[in-house]
């Protein structure tokens, strides 16, 4: 064997592993997968975060970028296995592919990282700004990514930010809580979400996704809730659904995760590129989507759709802040006080 390809077998052994050394001189590859197609706001940023550490890095980091649809490089796998990959640093069970980075919905990723929780409770971002706001700040920079590095051996070198999650129904306009009332709505299978809508006084049926359109059809349920593009690409207006009630008690948010102990072994110089070129491609896709979010509300209008805002949104807020005490224990792994202060910390950044 010559010395070139040993080198490069060598190079692609420590890489695998994480255990980069500065000496190689093919530029460091790292994999990102996601389980969602181009065009999405997962593919878009993880695109973008491509250009931009090649770019920082001067060429010696570059990515390959899997998703759905991708005929070179497909998806490796789905969220909850693509996060157990980027935990653990090893490869996929069915193969020999090995995962650097991901982007998951916070909702998904609080299964195993359980202080992502507090992303999910309802309200805490008063509008999207409140989010940008903490996504900026040294406490998710840090704080929170010392505890993901600490517990569960990654980092989010970004922060993705979609739409709010929306009710729609087939009865009935809703712009005040006593009006939600008698209302079958789906929504997935989380505790938390479940919980928020039975405090608004639905009647809560949950669905697998899988099964809700046609459940909307056969109206087994009057309505259900997800952001603007998701209403526009299933086409609910197809299963009677007529009215949109902005009341967004969830923002859809996700890290881009990345393998802290492949981040850690790559030279300093390298690790400021990552994190330059993640808060980067997150601040793009937060324009981006708020773009399409706009659009996608005129489509649904298009479509026959009927948007309207609520009038007594304190009163939801209200409502449903009662459930957030229930999740502390969790947010601080079985330590109430503990979740309860990350909790103040996130509102304390905010409101700063």
């Amino acid at each position: 064997m010559s010395f070139t390809v040993l080198r490069k077998v060598v190079g692609v052994v420590l890489l695998s592993y994480g255990l980069v050394g500065t000496g190689l001189s093919e530029p460091i590859k790292i994999i990102c997968s996601t389980d969602n197609p181009q065009g999405s706001l997962h593919v878009t940023a993880l695109e973008r975060f491509g250009s931009l550490v090649s770019k920082y890095s001067n060429g010696k980091l570059v990515t390959e970028i899997h998703y759905r649809g991708n005929p070179q490089y497909p998806a490796i796998s789905g969220e909850e296995t693509n996060m157990n990959m980027v935990m653990s640093g090893l490869s996929h069970p069915d193969g020999n592919k090995i995962i650097h980075a991901t982007v998951i919905a916070s909702g998904n990723a609080s299964l195993k990282a359980y202080i992502l929780e507090f992303l999910m409770l309802p309200y805490i971002f008063p509008e999207i700004e409140s989010a940008k706001k903490l996504f900026r700040s040294q406490f998710m920079t840090e704080e929170i990514n010392n505890m993901l590095a600490e517990k569960h051996n990654v980092r989010a070198i970004g922060w993705l930010i979609g739409g709010y999650r929306h009710m729609t129904n087939s009865k009935r306009k809703v712009t005040r809580l006593e009006q939600i009332k008698g209302l079958i709505i789906r929504t997935p299978r989380n505790r938390l979400m479940r919980d928020t809508y039975l405090a608004f006084g639905a009647t809560v049926k949950t669905l697998n996704w899988a099964d809700t359109f046609e459940a909307l059809k056969q109206r087994q349920i009057d309505g259900q809730e997800n952001p603007y593009n998701v209403i526009y690409y299933s086409k609910f207006w197809d299963a009677h659904q007529k009215f949109v009630t902005n009341n967004g008690p969830f923002l859809w948010v996700g890290p881009i995760l990345m393998n802290e102990k492949f981040y850690k072994n790559l030279p300093e110089n390298l690790q400021a590129a990552i994190s330059k070129a993640g808060l980067e491609a997150a601040e793009y896709e937060w324009e981006w989507v708020i773009k399409r979010n706009n659009s996608f509300k005129q489509e649904l209008i298009k479509n026959g759709m009927q948007v309207d805002d609520l009038e007594d949104k304190q009163k939801w807020i209200n409502v449903a802040k009662n459930i957030w005490q229930k999740q502390y224990k969790y947010i601080g792994y079985g330590n109430y006080s503990q979740g309860k202060a990350v909790v103040e910390n996130v509102l304390r950044v905010i409101k700063d």
